[in-house]
């Protein structure tokens, strides 16, 4: 049996989804993909000192972001063309070896140190994702 409180509950969580699906993808992507590149630029610079390498300025970090955003989606579209049958180093293991060659090459350190930070930026991103997510799941049942 319903309650007048599960009804209102019922109501506002109706009224969200609606509210969400007349968003327009393109708006929503050129909104939130600076937001993640920023976001992005800052972990860079934490796992760099997770790593216990000197950390570049913040506009260098969102240079070195951009540039391995830029090569993993070339990557990701020449696989995806080229190749019939990926394995695991397409999906895992060259866009891992393009990420640390580039922060290498940006951050002006060896390719160990550069799969350390490449790493460390993956944990650090991963713990913001499920944070986010953990966040988005409280605040939508709180409404």
């Amino acid at each position: 049996m319903d309650t007048p409180c599960d009804s209102h509950f019922l109501t506002k969580e109706i009224a969200v989804t609606e509210i969400i699906s007349r968003f327009d993808p393109t708006l929503v992507f050129l909104v939130f993909l600076p937001a993640a590149l920023f976001i992005a630029a800052w972990a860079l610079q934490m796992a760099c000192g997770f790593a216990a390498v000197e950390p570049p300025d913040y506009w260098q970090s969102l240079l070195c972001v951009f540039l391995v955003v830029v090569a993993n989606i070339l990557l990701r579209f020449w696989v995806n063309i080229s190749i019939p049958d990926p394995g695991f180093w397409c999906h895992v293991g060259w866009p891992l070896v393009i990420t640390a060659g580039i922060i290498a090459v940006m951050v002006r350190t060896g390719p160990f140190s550069a799969l350390m930070v490449t790493a460390c930026e993956g944990v650090i991103c991963a713990v913001l994702v499920v944070g986010f997510s953990m966040l988005s799941s409280a605040i939508s049942s709180m409404l």
